[in-house]
């Protein structure tokens, strides 16, 4: 565990906050001798997006993803209104009755 003055880390805080992430905490310490530890909070968690690019990956393209992902989400979001509505249709689109 690395201890930085409170001066040091404010000039190199990149470098503080990578150092926190790979050995897990760093300390601050001020002027004053009052001490801090900086923790990551989480791992960053890395998009599913993160390694698709445009061309094709298998006959997908990132846009086919991006189109079904969006009408996936628009399916489960009138579901979850007839669902709300007891099973009623969505306003606006009545069935003929």
């Amino acid at each position: 565990m690395k201890l930085y003055t409170y001066s040091t880390a404010r000039q190199r805080l990149a470098e503080v906050l990578e150092e926190a992430s790979r050995e897990g905490e760093v300390q601050i310490r001020r002027h004053d001798g009052r001490v801090y530890a900086v923790t990551p909070v989480a791992k960053s968690a890395q998009s599913a997006f993160a390694n698709v690019t445009s061309r094709a990956v298998k006959g997908v393209t990132s846009k086919d993803l991006l189109r079904m992902a969006r009408e996936e989400g628009w399916a489960r979001g009138a579901r979850a209104l007839r669902e709300a509505r007891g099973g009623r249709a969505p306003r606006g689109k009545r069935r003929a009755g």
